[in-house]
């Protein structure tokens, strides 16, 4: 019985595990909006728990439909697989095909893992018409909660 309860404890850890708040989201999406708006570019942007689960989103102004869904698929896999999406893209790159055969993993950059005390707490995915812009807002949005 006692080895039961410990199980259940344990998992009520690991079930509250911490997650961006409101005020760390909207950082998270301004961030974004500011470095988009400085490249004179428009897109989507992201944030979900360490789950993959959705907390915040944001479609801005002109923003291809598109950008929607690859938005969010590039956020579930970095939070998902705790690492940024560039690197599966990278990967596949360079011919390993085989990434495209991994559950749930976008293999486009922009996607960035949302740390905080060292613990990946979630994610953030962009998309936009530029994907070297995709990887610098996604990394450069993370950086917030540091």
């Amino acid at each position: 019985m006692k080895f039961r309860f410990a199980l259940l404890l344990a998992a009520a850890a690991q079930c509250s595990a911490a997650t961006p708040d409101a005020a760390q989201t909207g950082r998270i999406i301004s961030q974004v909006k500011s470095q988009l708006s400085a490249a004179n570019s428009t897109g989507c942007v992201a944030v979900v728990d360490s789950s993959g689960l959705l907390l915040a989103f944001q479609r801005f102004d002109n923003a291809p439909p598109g950008c929607v869904q690859a938005s969010i698929g590039k956020a579930r896999t970095s939070a998902l697989y705790r690492t940024p999406t560039l690197k599966f893209m990278q990967r596949l790159q360079k011919g390993e095909t085989s990434v495209l055969a991994i559950p749930q993993a976008v293999a486009l950059g922009g996607g960035f893992p949302l740390t905080l005390h060292g613990e990946v707490v979630g994610a953030v995915g962009v998309s936009t018409p530029k994907q070297e812009l995709d990887n610098s807002a996604s990394e450069s949005a993370a950086a917030t909660l540091n």
